[in-house]
């Protein structure tokens, strides 16, 4: 297929660039918001080669292509300026996310895009502790001073930049929202507060409204808090302006409510509960101690992996900003970081195959320099699972190690070797020999326990070459696919979906399912896993391409109430469980839970024989390959 062509068609057929709101795709299709379908000739659009059919449904205008969507999507993508996210406009499933869960994503989602700048910041400040060191860079001098200004301007006014991305979150006006931090961080403000908290007396606005005392620099909850009411406000002035006076009087109200809301209100309790965050996490501290550090070490890359890691990011800029350092979460993630680093040290070292080597040892170089595990965590470590638990040991000896010297971390920048001068206390040598040893015992540690405990290595003899022999088998062999999952099983032309009812995908059969749990249906390999759970793809060693499809529409659940319990690479054998999901939480959703498992290769073979329908177990034979 020439994707590039593909894609050029399909975008003049929906109607250009202009046409399209978004685009993103699933497993099998791209899925378009167009600002107007009428104009869309779909009889065009289907008769394009590489296209096997549109659907419209949700609000999207979806083109199936099948495997191949994701090339033709990075082609389209190249072709224009498309959002690649979901139309805020389209209709969407219900979230049934805790308060809690909730919480932590807007203060994750606000905090990711300004990390960035943060980091840069943190850099500068680790440069001015390590030139002044080598003599490079006197500290009272003018260059020392505008370095120092260079490196803190993110920190201090960071409630701009969260307010920005504020914004784009609750999906209000940045300008707005970078307004009211500009509010709280003017010096005149500040000096008020100041000298009113100095003298021992309060704040009023307009001599009755008492305004709490609060410092907002380096803060990051009381503007969260501010965009999320502004995001509130804005609408509502816009509703009850005269259009005649829009131009002037909603800017007006907008600020003259929202900025005394933020002032006497919102933002001191924001203050408040970013004190009470604070102060939980140093009271676990306080606590236990050194064993706190080692705890959360050993734990840090399951943090990671929900997400929660930016939810400590204001704590430790609360601490730094109050004290000059952090002690605690800071030097648990040095700890997690170097532990990923030393277990995948440990797996390059120790692997017979060539290209898990090469994995696993840029994998270490990159989180042990530079801080960055993604490429260890979830390429090294948690794929072959004992090294997940001899980097969680590494990182909590660290952890334990670290916090009986009192180690202190004094900048932010991403823990990992090139920042280890942000560990070192100035007038304080023996800083650096706490640092040394704390960052060599976690990277000995998680190195030696997982070459210990071992793993289950990937052999040379690739699968790739089993599957290259089974394709130039005689097309007459008969190949068994087993039910995947224990239930109902259906013909594939009585599934609600004409993707899969046309057979446009391939040949197989459906499943209704009593159970939340999908086994494989043959031996072989995990060839696509989609990101959010609800489609697999399966290439047998006999040549069969099996997808199993959760579901109708449940792409649209983002990866919710579905728990993968293999990546895309390992093999399996029939039988093993490959997917567990929350059947009933699927269904109160409102989604048809019919699973359709399809040969998506049948044009390669003669015939695909339906064995048996009605009530089916797991690995019950459901269809014979001719």
């Amino acid at each position: 297929m020439d994707y590039q062509k593909v894609a050029s068609e399909i975008l003049k057929e929906v109607g250009g660039e202009k046409n399209i709101v978004s685009v993103v795709h699933c497993m099998t299709r791209l899925r378009f918001v167009l600002k107007d379908e009428s104009i869309v000739n779909d009889a065009k659009v289907e008769r394009i080669k590489g296209v096997l059919g549109i659907m419209k449904k949700g609000g999207q205008y979806q083109i199936i292509i099948g495997n191949e969507v994701g090339a033709v999507y990075k082609e389209i993508v190249k072709l224009g300026n498309f959002k690649t996210d979901s139309n805020d406009d389209a209709p969407k499933p219900e979230n049934d996310e805790g308060i809690f869960s909730k919480i932590l994503d807007v203060i994750s989602g606000c905090m990711a895009p300004v990390i960035p700048a943060l980091i840069g910041a943190a850099m500068i400040k680790v440069l001015l502790t390590v030139l002044p060191m080598l003599g490079w860079l006197n500290e009272g001098s003018q260059t020392y001073q505008l370095l120092s200004v260079i490196g803190d301007g993110a920190f201090f006014f960071m409630p701009i930049l969260i307010g920005i991305s504020a914004a784009s979150k609750f999906k209000t006006n940045p300008y707005y929202a970078a307004t009211l931090a500009a509010i709280m961080l003017h010096p005149n403000f500040i000096t008020l507060m100041n000298t009113a908290k100095d003298a021992g007396e309060t704040v009023k606005f307009f001599n009755i409204i008492p305004v709490t005392y609060a410092n907002y620099a380096y803060s990051v909850i009381p503007i969260i808090l501010s965009v999320w009411i502004l995001s509130y406000i804005e609408p509502f002035v816009d509703k009850i302006t005269p259009a005649i006076t829009k131009n002037f009087l909603k800017p007006m109200l907008v600020l003259l409510i929202t900025a005394p809301l933020a002032l006497v209100i919102v933002g001191p309790i924001g203050a408040i509960i970013g004190n009470v965050l604070s102060d939980v996490i140093y009271f676990i501290h306080d606590k236990l101690g050194f064993i706190a550090i080692g705890l959360v070490a050993g734990v840090y890359p399951f943090i990671v992996m929900v997400g929660m890691h930016h939810v400590f990011m204001p704590i430790k800029l609360s601490m730094i900003a109050t004290t000059g350092y952090e002690a605690f979460m800071c030097i648990a993630e040095l700890c997690s970081n170097l532990a990923q680093g030393g277990a995948s040290l440990a797996v390059a070292i120790k692997s017979k195959n060539k290209d898990l080597k090469q994995v696993a040892g840029s994998s270490a170089f990159s989180a042990l320099l530079a801080g960055i595990t993604e490429p260890a965590l979830y390429g090294v470590t948690i794929r072959l699972k004992r090294p997940m638990l001899g980097a969680c040991i590494g990182a909590a000896t660290g952890g334990i190690i670290g916090g009986l010297f009192q180690l202190k971390a004094y900048g932010i920048a991403t823990p990992a070797i090139i920042t280890f001068p942000q560990y070192i206390e100035k007038g304080n040598s023996s800083s650096i020999l706490y640092a040394l040893i704390t960052m060599g015992v976690t990277i000995a540690v998680s190195f030696i326990a997982t070459y210990l405990l071992g793993f289950e290595d990937i052999k040379d003899d690739s699968y790739e070459e089993e599957v290259e022999e089974a394709t130039i088998e005689p097309l007459n062999q008969i190949k068994d696919v087993f039910s995947p999952l224990k239930g109902e099983a259906i013909e594939l032309a009585k599934v609600n979906d004409k993707t899969f009812a046309d057979n446009l995908l391939g040949q197989g059969i459906a499943i209704i399912p009593e159970k939340g749990e999908v086994v494989a249906p043959c031996d072989g390999t995990i060839d696509v896993f989609f990101e959010t759970g609800h489609a697999i793809g399966i290439k047998s060693i006999t040549g069969l391409d099996i997808l199993i499809h959760v579901g109708l529409e449940t792409v649209n659940l983002n990866g919710k109430h579905f728990s993968p319990q293999v990546h895309v690479g390992d093999k399996v054998k029939t039988g093993d469980v490959l997917l567990t999901f929350d059947l009933e939480k699927i269904k109160e959703k409102g989604y048809d839970t019919t699973t359709p498992v399809v040969i998506t290769n049948s044009n390669d073979f003669k015939e695909v024989n339906v064995d048996k329908t009605g009530s089916v177990n797991e690995s019950d034979k459901i269809l014979t390959i001719i």
